[in-house]
């Protein structure tokens, strides 16, 4: 592979992070972009300041229960002087969550492994990967599952050069239009390889939009949340914190650069950065704002949720707040007692991120944790509410005989799935019983597919 890269390589990284206080979800959930600060150790820092734009870094969970590498992430701003203790800082960028997940002990294991410098200076947080190594970690791993939203072609780009990637992208685009089924044949490593068919796929995909083009960024401006938006035009609002940081540090946009600010109620507006200093910017209105009315059918789900692991809660949620969903409720059952005020804390940034990444207005709310039995009265006052459960009704055959009202429940139980006395409960309270299929779903997929197909639903009801 280095014989069809550029003059400047692209290096590879380990980043460790215990996942208690950063995980990979927590990664994604911020819109896949961060800082990576509080490296303290004199020789990893001075990796980090050796790292370029585009390099790549394995994403490590460390500490006792978990000690794998989970996704890569890409590096987008190089080493500078953070605003807390003066240490050295880099940006990076999700690109992926690995398809499995690769084990310090199966990576020790590995014959093609042998001197990792992960196994000799098992406390080092900022690890240098040889070209070999990621290659093999990266087969391991499978590949990675999913990537963000903007990818990172320029990196990709940049690290293999020019006339490799042309080559690349040119030689595999198949006739028919479909994508080549592997770039091994080029000498290609399996990260650019899949870096490169995902530039392909992106390159020959139509983007789909909603009917409701008022939801839309008119001009494709970059998109940010503010509680406070300027009365009318030529009006200003300071904006600070995670978008101000987002905005000039990671965006890297500058003054008079064009912009659109949303308040999560339907309002929207189009300016420009007028001003920045060290603690903010300033944004200028160019218009007056828009008001978008919320969607005229209000679905709220109420899913157990709560015992889910390894990002699936985030998927849940981000997935409701794409689809339109009014609210969503973490559901205290039997059989999913709990959830941790950490993950509540965490689903709220995963919201705002999914309402920008989706250009949705009006932000979904995420409520309290309710216990079961607040549940029934909530299902007593309703019209219209379902209840996924096994062999019930198909939700299809149910509909035929429902009428459209201004807001229904969606109800999903627990792993497990809910009681016999709590079905029972529910079904007294006026629920209505619907099946998803024959397969028995997780907590997650049923979400979605109810939520899905009763959005679909009420759509078609419209006047």
């Amino acid at each position: 592979m280095r014989g069809v890269r550029g003059k400047k390589e692209c290096q590879y990284w380990l980043l460790k992070t215990e996942p208690g206080e950063w995980s990979w979800e927590d990664q994604a959930a911020n819109g896949g972009l961060s800082r990576w600060d509080g490296v303290k150790n004199k020789q990893a820092q001075k990796h980090l300041k050796s790292m370029r734009a585009g390099d790549l870094c394995f994403f490590y969970h460390s500490g006792a229960r978990s000690r794998r590498v989970v996704g890569v992430v890409s590096v987008v701003r190089t080493w500078y002087v953070g605003d807390g203790d003066g240490g050295g800082v880099v940006d990076v960028k999700a690109v992926g969550e690995m398809k499995r997940p690769v084990d310090l002990k199966e990576m020790k294991g590995d014959g093609g492994l042998k001197g990792f410098v992960l196994f000799r200076q098992p406390r080092l947080s900022v690890v240098p990967v040889p070209e070999d190594v990621w290659d093999r970690i990266f087969e391991m791993g499978g590949g990675l599952e999913g990537a963000s939203d903007d990818g990172d072609e320029e990196g990709v780009f940049k690290a293999i050069g020019e006339r490799a990637f042309t080559k690349a992208f040119w030689l595999h685009r198949c006739s028919d239009g479909r994508a080549p089924p592997s770039m091994r044949t080029l000498g290609l490593s399996p990260s650019l390889s899949f870096a490169l068919n995902r530039s392909w796929r992106k390159a020959s995909s139509v983007r789909a939009f909603s009917s409701d083009h008022t939801n839309q960024s008119r001009g494709g401006l970059p998109r940010f949340y503010s509680e406070v938006l300027p009365p009318s035009k030529g009006c200003s609002v300071r904006v600070q914190g995670d978008e101000f940081w987002h905005m000039t540090k990671v965006l890297r946009l500058s003054t008079n650069d064009r912009v659109e600010l949303f308040n999560g109620k339907g309002g929207l507006i189009e300016g420009c950065i007028q001003r920045i200093d060290r603690n903010g910017l300033d944004f200028v209105a160019l218009e007056d704002p828009n008001v978008v009315r919320p969607h005229t059918m209000q679905w709220h789900v109420f899913a157990g949720f709560g015992t889910l692991k390894g990002g699936r809660a985030d998927w849940l949620v981000e997935k409701c707040t794409e689809l339109g969903a009014n609210s969503v409720t973490p559901l205290l059952t039997e059989r999913s007692p709990s959830i941790s005020e950490n993950r509540v804390d965490r689903l709220q940034r995963v919201i705002q991120a999914a309402a920008k990444q989706s250009q949705r207005l009006h932000e979904m709310t995420l409520n309290p944790p309710l216990k079961f039995g607040g549940l029934l009265p909530i299902v007593a006052q309703s019209k219209l509410s379902f209840v996924a459960v096994a062999e019930a009704t198909p939700v299809i055959s149910a509909l035929a005989s429902s009428k459209k009202e201004t807001s229904g429940l969606i109800i999903i139980g627990p792993e497990g799935d809910f009681t016999g006395k709590e079905v029972s409960a529910m079904l007294q309270a006026g629920v209505t019983a619907v099946g998803l299929g024959p397969n028995r779903l997780r907590v997650e997929t049923a979400t979605i597919a109810l939520l899905a197909t009763l959005m679909l639903w009420s759509d078609s009801q419209q006047p």
